[in-house]
């Protein structure tokens, strides 16, 4: 009896740890860099990169860019933006410009599960990344100044 508990809590354990490692498994990360909060400020975009920004043109609180095999799993607060156009330097400069209260735009670098470097994000805002190396989808979340404007 007291062998058959243990095995079931061994297995219970076993399921318990698989589960947390394939959930794990589609976590990204990201990391405050200086070369990309530079790479920003001098306006030099990456050609390996697609690049969006996050809310209005005239009102943006950050910029991503992901590598071209990657794509964004954007919603409606999502635009598109190439990299040599005027609204990618308006939005870089806007970003740059206005930070949150008590805060300061930085660059940052978004890395997959595996640490590899796969994007860039500036903002003044931090980001959650979840990044699917199978299906090549990142997600980017972060807190929604636009919903709880009164705060800021």
């Amino acid at each position: 009896m007291l062998r058959g508990k243990m095995v079931a809590s061994a297995l219970v354990v076993v399921a318990v740890a698989l589960g947390t490692a394939c959930s794990l498994s589609s976590i990204g990360g990201i990391r405050k860099s200086q070369e990309v909060t530079q790479q920003f400020e001098a306006l030099e975009a990456n050609p390996n990169y697609r690049y969006w920004y996050l809310n209005q043109e005239n009102n943006p609180f950050g910029v991503a860019g992901l590598d071209r095999e990657y794509r964004l799993s954007d919603g409606p607060m999502w635009q598109p933006v190439a990299a040599d156009s005027p609204s990618f330097r308006k939005v870089v400069g806007l970003v740059q410009s206005f930070p949150l209260p008590n805060s300061y735009t930085s660059g940052f670098a978004i890395t997959d599960p595996q640490g590899r470097q796969i994007g860039v994000w500036y903002s003044s805002l931090t980001a959650g990344i979840t990044a699917d190396p199978q299906t090549k989808i990142v997600s980017i979340t972060t807190m929604m100044p636009w919903i709880f404007n009164d705060c800021f």
